[in-house]
C-alpha cells in the first residue's frame, strides 16, 4: 500500500508540472529532430505557429491540435499562445545539451491508439494505462527493467512521456528522481 500511495502523490506532482491551458505535448524542447515530418500535438484553442507562421492542425477532439509539418534544416520554434518548443531539424550542430527527439507512439499508431472522445472531451481509450501501453509493449519486460511487476507501477505515464521525449525511455525525470517519489 505504501508504493500505491506513492505513486498517487508521483502522479500529483506530474500533473501539476502540466500546464493547465496551452500545452505542446511533442516535440520535445531542445530536440534534434531528423529531416522530415515533425508530428506536432497540442493541448489549447490555437494557432499552432512554426516560427511564427500558423500551420495547418486538425482538431481530433475538443482543444486538440494534432499536425505534420515539413521544417526545413535549421533551428525552429512552434508556439502555442506563451507556449514555445525549440528544435532542429536536419544535420545541423545542435547545442550539446540538445538531444535526439524520439516520438511515441511510433509514427504508424494514430491518436485514436490509446485515446477516444467521451463524453464530448478526448480521454484515454481505457480506464487504465495498463491496458492502452500493453497492448504494444511487451509485458514479461516490465519487471526487469522496472524492479517492480506491473501492479505497482500501474500508471506509465507518470514517469513516461506518452507523446515522445528526449530522454532514454521517454522518461519525465531520470531514473533515480523517479525511484525516490516511492523510496525515499
Amino acid at each position: 500500500m505504501p508504493h500505491r500511495l506513492g505513486l498517487v502523490l508521483l502522479a500529483l506532482v506530474c500533473l501539476a508540472q502540466e500546464p493547465a491551458g496551452d500545452a505542446i505535448l511533442s516535440p520535445a524542447d531542445q530536440s534534434v529532430i531528423a529531416s522530415g515530418p515533425v508530428r506536432v500535438i497540442a493541448r489549447g484553442a490555437g494557432p499552432l505557429l512554426l516560427d511564427g507562421k500558423p500551420i495547418a492542425a486538425e482538431r481530433p477532439a475538443p482543444g486538440v491540435l494534432a499536425a505534420s509539418v515539413t521544417a526545413p534544416a535549421g533551428t525552429h520554434e512552434i508556439s502555442l499562445g506563451s507556449q514555445k518548443v525549440r528544435f532542429i531539424t536536419g544535420s545541423g550542430a545542435a547545442p550539446k545539451d540538445w538531444k535526439p527527439y524520439q516520438p511515441h507512439p511510433p509514427a504508424l499508431a494514430g491518436c485514436d491508439a490509446c485515446h477516444a472522445v467521451k463524453d464530448g472531451a478526448w480521454a484515454m481509450r481505457r480506464p487504465s494505462l495498463i491496458g492502452i501501453c500493453f497492448a504494444c509493449h511487451d509485458r514479461g519486460k516490465f519487471p526487469p527493467v522496472h524492479s517492480h511487476n506491473v501492479d505497482v507501477l500501474v500508471e506509465c505515464q507518470t514517469c513516461h512521456n506518452p507523446h515522445g521525449s528526449a530522454a532514454k525511455g521517454h522518461l519525465r525525470m531520470t531514473k533515480e528522481v523517479a525511484c525516490k517519489q516511492c523510496h525515499g
